[in-house]
């Protein structure tokens, strides 16, 4: 097993056909057919099925694909790390952000760190909170910087916390509603939520001794929050961080409601911390440096 036939074979794997592979790659699909035929020989296991629609991978070709990119990721960022230590410059950095914690940290840190390493490229993702783990478990990212709850998470990754702040129940000004004192009052309306945001309102009225809300829109977008809280009388569930950032608060109010709610925290997450190149670790110091100066404005 080489490590082109990996990146033919993941490759292929994400095209989901021989065609689009060989587009993607430059070459011809008969070459690309024996790459991945040499690949299934060595293994002595079948990893596509094809037919006239394209390729999908068996049982075995998904496990292999899993590990393929996150050794390709590897063999990338090692070779960066020689190339940065090598030259002080270049190397690249794929990073994912949560939609709140790019609002908040993401400008200040690539002005900072573009100042101090103008020539790396950086590859930035937006990633939802219901799916970041099967993206910067696979490999793909340096590292991911989410809005997550405070609480313990075994999911073997390795986390930085960056600042902790309450939520705050948010609508739109001049809400019906504005001036409810309790979450009681708030049952009946509509929520947007995220993820987390079901099982923390769940809770939340099963504390009060009441049904959790049955008008509930799951909602992964910041921008869709933004825009459906503005246009309606829903409610949803903000960091007061996020609340209190001028870009995202402009005609929407905090609703005072008596009961405590749950934190959430800004983490750092990534595979190995310790592993990380010169360059991902320059631009974590930036994002540190940046998240304190914001905390004390």
């Amino acid at each position: 097993m080489k490590l082109n036939q990996l990146h033919v074979f993941k490759v292929v794997a994400e095209c989901g056909s021989i065609r689009a592979a060989a587009r993607r790659l430059g070459v011809t699909q008969p070459a690309v057919t024996y790459v991945v035929r040499e690949l299934e020989r060595s293994l002595g296991a079948e990893l596509l099925l094809r037919d006239s629609k394209g390729a999908t991978l068996t049982a075995l070709g998904v496990a292999l694909h899993q590990r393929a990119v996150l050794l390709l990721s590897e063999m990338r960022r090692a070779e960066d790390e020689l190339v940065q230590l090598r030259d002080g410059t270049g190397g690249s950095l794929c990073i994912a952000f949560s939609s709140g914690a790019a609002m908040r940290v993401l400008v200040p840190t690539l002005n900072s760190f573009r100042k101090l390493r103008p020539g790396v490229q950086i590859e930035l993702h937006e990633i939802t909170l219901i799916d970041p783990r099967m993206h910067w478990q696979s490999g793909r990212f340096d590292f991911a910087v989410i809005s997550e709850l405070d609480e313990p998470i075994a999911d073997g990754m390795e986390r930085q916390v960056l600042f902790t702040s309450p939520m705050v129940v948010t609508a739109r000004e001049g809400h019906p509603l504005a001036n409810a004192r309790s979450l009681r009052d708030l049952r009946s309306s509509l929520w947007l939520l995220p993820g987390h945001g079901l099982r923390v309102m769940t809770g939340l009225m099963q504390g009060l001794g009441v049904p959790p809300p049955n008008d509930v829109l799951l909602c992964q977008s910041l921008q869709f929050v933004l825009s459906i809280l503005r246009g309606t009388d829903a409610l949803t569930l903000f960091s007061s961080t996020l609340h209190e950032d001028p870009l995202v608060s402009g005609g929407l109010v905090r609703l005072k409601v008596r009961e405590a709610l749950p934190r959430l925290r800004l983490s750092l997450v990534a595979r190995n911390v310790g592993l990380l190149t010169p360059a991902a670790r320059l631009f974590v110091q930036c994002l540190t440096d940046e998240t304190k100066k914001s905390s004390e404005k």
